[in-house]
């Protein structure tokens, strides 16, 4: 599929993004309602496409952590403030809300929902994990 995708819409490379985005759409189209697939039975991936019953929210709930963690919101320039520092934290976090938890005598943890990203020492406000 990957060599047949470069093969059909990215070579040559469109001299503008929405040229290259209409390639690239017409492609989907074809590889999934026109195109048989041996794996399929000869059939389309349309035709055995099947909505999902649950149903998708238009918005996400927002996260909500324990009342014991300080709940920060990650900047556009994928960082938080902490005791008036500015520590960098990731780009892909932008406008997402983090939750700390100091788990140590200023030892703090750094969750994304039920995740651990990260530890940081309040001390030397380095960032590990």
């Amino acid at each position: 599929m990957h060599r047949t995708l470069k093969r059909q819409a990215i070579k040559p490379v469109r001299a503008s993004c929405a040229a290259q985005q209409r390639n690239f759409d017409a492609f989907q189209r074809e590889y999934n309602t026109e195109r048989p697939h041996e794996r399929l039975g000869q059939d389309t991936p349309a035709s055995h496409y099947v909505d999902s019953p649950r149903p998708y929210p238009e918005r996400l709930p927002p996260l909500e952590y324990p009342r014991h963690c300080l709940v920060k919101k990650i900047t556009t320039g994928g960082t938080f403030r902490f005791q008036h520092r500015l520590l960098y934290l990731a780009n892909a976090m932008v406008d997402q809300h983090i939750g700390l938890e100091e788990t140590d005598d200023g030892i703090w943890a750094i969750h994304f929902n039920s995740v651990l990203l990260a530890t940081f020492d309040e001390r030397d406000y380095i960032i590990t994990g």
